[in-house]
């Protein structure tokens, strides 16, 4: 008798504030190399559609999944989505408790324990996945290995590199699909000549190039396939595109089938290797935003980090990038071995004393499968167990000093301190009436009338709802609302809620608002851990940002929003009668998160959030 096909799943859930760029590449490399073997009659391998991965909450997630019945269910690990992936993993198997959950994933490392441990993991692939998922489908349905058998923690770590000469295209294969506002992730090689201490890439892709590159002629038709599907936005994943001897060819004929340029490239680069003739053939090309690193220019610390940068060569390079109008995004990293605050100074005027331009501060994150995680305690680092991983003192930096410097230098360079990386801004429409209700068909936005309905339909909206769902609220519901909400959060760790509070007579005061937030369900994840550097001290390492409270008041209310900070965004409602101008100074001068503003033709709103912009501000159309 025949046996049916092995019923394969494969997801990647997205960063939160970008899931129009979640492509997941990695599940179609692994069905593609899969087919390639002969596999595709014996597993039956599906990518979860983006239009649910991208948008849907926990449960709706975890509901998707069951209704698709897999027998393995693989999952690509980040930093950004590993704790939700294994918890909606944990959930699944708990009504399909035959299945077998696969791992892999930058976060799968022999020293990550809290993964490679977690109960619901049956097997784990360290480093490249395609032969060894290959390999673990043909053993599944050769009956070698039993479903809900001996897999129980199995882990593989592949020992020699793969010939990439022998994975297909999944894009070239029909594996993947594009909306024309995404980004294509275009893999150009995995390789790295360099061993940074803080980073991946060398260690998992290997020193020597070889058939560590995809040819010349691939690259070029997944880029023609993007073009012809409307994709404007191309993302090279490669950590050093001027270093391979593809980028010459590849540039040039970019220059001729780009010559409309229709596409915009992203490219990372080695700065100290940027010519004027490479930097104008990245020009031709249309590569508008590069990433040229930097980190640091204390030179105790690119040691430490064993970083090899020539600083005048690599400033040179980048200068050139500036005078062809390429963007650059260069990167201050605040933790590094053997950094302190004279060493942050130095690296701050090196940047104004080169002319280099606007620059961003991140926090070091002590990677698992990293140099710097083996030797964390020789240069006593402290970090968080969970992802992002954000260090939380060295030996020679503490907490409250990371903490300042970080402060300071979002500060100096025009950046907002408290903005936690990665969460999804407020939608601008949130507080329309009659406005958005749904994200790909998943709930984004419930309203008072939604509340009139019965008990048991307000129960089951919480396994219906979106990633990022907003609630508007007259504020005297709060108490009524709050076993409901609290049923929601336990079914959707996970989801960013967004609750707008309508004023109605004498507002919520902070304590209350703060209390009431205190006491719903909370779970920490990789947002609340982004957002930690919020906190005063390192303990817990923590603070919830998936809950963000909105207090919307009268214009006319008499309320400092200065009270609420830490609690609750204070927005002013706003009606603009015909042939009124804009009261710019009195809305900077009432402070607060933002205006709802009702009554506003296109010119003035547009007019109103290029102020909002220029201020820290926001504008709801209300």
């Amino acid at each position: 008798m025949t046996r049916a096909p092995l019923r394969v799943l494969l997801a990647q859930l997205p960063v939160p504030s970008s899931p129009a760029l979640n492509t997941p590449l990695a599940a179609g490399y692994l069905k593609a190399y899969a087919e390639a073997q002969g596999l595709g009659g014996r597993a039956d391998i599906q990518i979860l559609p983006r239009t649910v991965a991208d948008h849907a909450g926990d449960a709706a997630l975890v509901a998707a999944i069951v209704d698709r019945a897999p027998d393995l269910l693989g999952f690509s690990l980040y930093t950004w989505n590993s704790e939700r992936s294994l918890e909606l993993a944990r959930r699944v198997k708990q009504r399909l408790p035959g299945l077998i959950v696969v791992v892999g994933g930058p976060e799968v490392q022999a020293d990550n324990a809290w993964v490679l441990d977690h109960p619901a993991v049956d097997v784990a692939v360290i480093g490249e996945g395609e032969q060894i998922f290959a390999e673990l489908l043909l053993q599944i349905a050769d009956c070698r290995l039993q479903i809900g058998s001996n897999l129980q923690s199995t882990i593989y770590n592949l020992q020699s590199a793969i010939d990439l000469s022998a994975i297909p295209s999944p894009y070239l294969a029909g594996h993947l699909k594009l909306s024309p506002d995404g980004m294509q992730m275009v893999e150009v090689s995995r390789w790295c000549p360099y061993a940074c201490s803080f980073c991946l890439y060398g260690r998992n892709m290997g020193p020597r190039l070889g058939s560590r590159s995809f040819s010349l002629e691939r690259v070029l038709a997944e880029i023609a396939w993007g073009k012809a599907r409307g994709v404007r936005q191309i993302h090279f994943v490669e950590a050093n595109l001027n270093l391979l001897p593809i980028f010459w060819p590849l540039m040039r004929a970019l220059a001729k089938t780009n010559a409309d340029r229709q596409i915009t490239f992203y490219a990372e680069l080695r700065g100290e290797h940027l010519s004027a003739e490479a930097v104008a053939a990245l020009d031709a090309a249309n590569v508008r935003v590069v990433e040229v690193g930097l980190q640091t220019a204390n030179p105790a610390a690119l040691r430490a980090s064993y970083r090899k940068t020539d600083l005048a060569k690599w400033a040179a390079g980048t200068r050139r990038l500036y005078a062809a109008n390429i963007e650059v995004l260069l990167d201050v990293i605040l933790g590094l071995p053997e950094d302190d605050a004279p060493g942050v100074a130095e690296t701050l005027a090196f940047i104004e004393r080169e002319s280099l331009g606007p620059y961003d501060i991140f926090v070091l994150q002590v990677l698992p499968g990293t140099a710097l995680r083996r030797e964390a305690a020789l240069h006593g680092l402290t970090f968080q167990d969970r992802p992002p991983y954000y260090v939380l003192g060295t030996s020679r930096l503490g907490y409250a000093e990371l903490r300042r410097l970080r402060r300071e230098l979002k500060l100096g360079a025009g950046l907002d301190p408290d903005e936690v990386e990665g969460m999804p801004a407020p939608h601008e429409d949130a507080l329309t009436a009659g406005g958005r209700q749904q994200a790909a068909g998943y709930i984004s936005r419930i309203t008072p009338r939604d509340i009139q309905v019965s008990e048991y339909r307000l129960s089951a909206i919480g396994y219906r709802l979106s990633a990022h769902v907003d609630l508007i609220l007259p504020a005297d519901q709060l108490d009524a609302m709050t076993p409901l909400l609290a049923e929601w959060m336990q079914a959707n760790p996970s989801i960013v809620f967004d609750i707008y509070l309508e004023g109605r007579g004498e507002p919520p005061t902070p304590g209350v608002l703060r209390d009431w937030r205190d006491g719903l369900p909370y779970t920490p994840g990789y947002l609340d851990r982004v957002a930690a550097y919020a906190n005063e001290l390192a303990e817990p390492g923590h603070l919830r940002a998936g809950l963000r409270l909105w207090l919307v008041l009268p214009w006319v209310s008499q309320v400092e929003p200065r009270e609420y900070a830490g609690v609750a965004g204070l927005i002013w409602r706003y009606e603009l009668v015909a042939g009124q101008e804009l009261p710019l100074g009195a809305w900077r001068t009432a402070g607060g998160a933002g205006i709802a503003l009702a009554g506003a033709g296109a010119e003035s709103l547009e007019k109103a959030r290029a102020w909002a912009a220029q201020e820290g501000r926001m504008i709801w159309a209300g």
